[in-house]
């Protein structure tokens, strides 16, 4: 899988996990971006709240019984669905392409 990626980061870097700042602080550094250019995709909703919370964007790909969380104080991800060529063509879409 790793030949679909251009680079990977690692955590080892700044010593810290997930969803600790520094951690999309780093990759951020790496790409010369900001936080709010990145965009967590996963399929644990957790790691896209800890994403957003560090200021990226967050895509929530849902599985059975993976479900959000729909309350008041949980931030919702930004682009939503249950297949991952839709969910990246939303995200293609909302950045111009």
């Amino acid at each position: 899988m790793a030949d679909f990626f251009d680079r990977s980061f690692s955590v080892d870097e700044v010593a810290k996990f997930k969803p600790h700042p520094a951690t999309y602080q780093m990759v951020a550094d790496a790409l010369d971006l900001q936080t709010d250019d990145l965009c967590m995709v996963a399929c644990h909703l957790w790691d896209t709240i800890g994403a957003q919370a560090a200021g990226c964007k967050g895509a929530f790909l849902t599985r059975p019984n993976n479900n959000l969380i729909e309350a008041e104080n949980v931030p919702q991800p930004h682009y939503l669905s249950d297949d991952l060529v839709d969910l990246a063509e939303q995200i293609i879409a909302a950045n111009g392409g």
